[in-house]
């Protein structure tokens, strides 16, 4: 498999089949809630203990994918997530899940620094953006098939069944990365003494305006991870919906984050003449007012359900491809995978952050309204901040 689109078309689906096992804690969260007897507190740390484990490895995970390659990377970090989440099909209880989830985490973290150098091995600047975006839809594309399938697989064989089919995801795409990713021969495959050391990283955390992508970049992904984490315990509690009906409405926003990203993408290439910053500014802005809705979400008619999930998903997911796009272009080929971890590493730390601080907030005010005005805020504080900034990245 050597063609550009076909190694594209293999790596997104590396991510979504990866995607599929991380983020099956989320649509399967009204399950644990009843079956572990958990709080809706305890529930915004599923997905952050996937992501401490990436944030832990991230940086490593980006000079192991220079080093390694894309491919000998992909199959190890899958392999690995597949197998930890595939153990939580087990007899356990809440903590031996937060600790098989982290573990999970570890494999998660290679996932964007390899998929993200393919990315960069393959395509040209001016069609770069559309192919981060097609890649990233990875994630909302095993976001939806996780929400519209491990619901219902819960009903009828447990939640430990449906993560046990989360489990066996990840195993079967690191399978397929290892029968069919090639990668390109060229200048990109530089020699041993002249790949990255990890040392090398401070001179980029020495840029102001890098810091400020990195920092909008954690901002915004307290928000995606609050969407992930709370939207489906937020459409049962708000909307009185079942746990299928809910998961539905995830798969909506996922489908709204999926459309976003390609748009987005495509937009950053054809219009905005390859810059990155633009489209985050607009998620950023779409997310900022989709939270002010949801933060008064008894008052939204049943009809508005659905272009609610979508937009929201839009404004919650739509700014990934082009946050990672624009910090692998600053890498260039030499530094995109070590610059790439590093980036994972400001946004996976909005996931550890996010859930929590919105299920501690959720708990002591016994109300949605006040974690979405935030989400609001912060969100406008991001589209403000990326608005003053210089280019990063020179264009031809």
């Amino acid at each position: 498999m050597s063609s550009r689109w076909a190694n594209l078309a293999l790596v997104t689906l590396a991510h979504a089949l990866g995607a599929f096992a991380v983020l099956s804690v989320a649509p399967l969260s009204p399950f644990l809630l009843e079956s572990l007897s958990i709080s809706r507190a305890q529930v915004g740390l599923l997905l952050p203990a996937v992501y401490l484990g990436g944030v832990l490895m991230a940086l490593p995970a980006g000079w192991l994918t220079d080093r390694l390659g894309v491919r000998l990377s992909l199959v190890l970090g899958q392999g690995l997530t597949g197998a930890m989440i595939g153990l939580t099909a087990l007899e356990v209880g809440f903590t031996t899940l937060l600790g098989l989830l982290f573990l999970a985490g570890f494999g998660w973290s290679v996932v964007n620094p390899a998929t993200g150098r393919a990315i960069l091995e393959r395509f040209p600047p001016r069609s770069r953006g559309f192919a981060m975006g097609v890649k990233q839809t990875g994630l909302t594309l095993g976001g939806i098939a996780g929400a519209l399938t491990l619901p219902p697989i819960a009903v009828v064989a447990g939640w430990r069944g449906a993560l046990a089919a989360a489990g066996a995801a990840s195993l079967l795409s690191a399978a397929l990365v290892g029968f069919a990713y090639r990668s390109p021969s060229g200048p990109l495959e530089a020699p041993q003494s002249e790949r990255p050391r990890l040392a090398e990283v401070r001179g980029f955390l020495v840029r102001p305006g890098l810091l400020v992508v990195f920092g909008c970049g954690l901002a915004l992904s307290i928000a995606q991870a609050s969407v992930l984490a709370y939207l489906v315990i937020y459409a049962t509690d708000v909307f009185r919906v079942s746990a299928v009906e809910a998961g539905r409405i995830l798969a909506l926003a996922q489908a709204g984050g999926t459309a976003a990203r390609l748009a987005s993408g495509f937009v950053s290439d054809r219009i905005f003449g390859g810059r990155r910053r633009p489209g985050m500014i607009i998620t950023a802005l779409i997310g900022a007012a989709i939270y002010l809705v949801l933060a008064v979400g008894g008052l939204v008619p049943p009809w508005l359900r659905v272009p609610l999930a979508l937009i929201a998903g839009a404004g919650a997911f739509g700014w990934v491809g082009l946050y990672l796009a624009l910090v692998a272009e600053v890498g260039g080929p030499r530094y995109a995978g070590l610059l790439t971890g590093v980036a994972v590493t400001f946004a996976w730390s909005g996931v550890l952050a996010g859930p929590p601080i919105f299920g501690l907030v959720l708990e002591a005010t016994g109300s949605y309204t006040l974690p979405w005005l935030a989400l609001s805020a912060g969100a406008l504080v991001v589209a403000g901040a990326l608005s003053r900034l210089p280019p990063l990245v020179q264009r031809g």
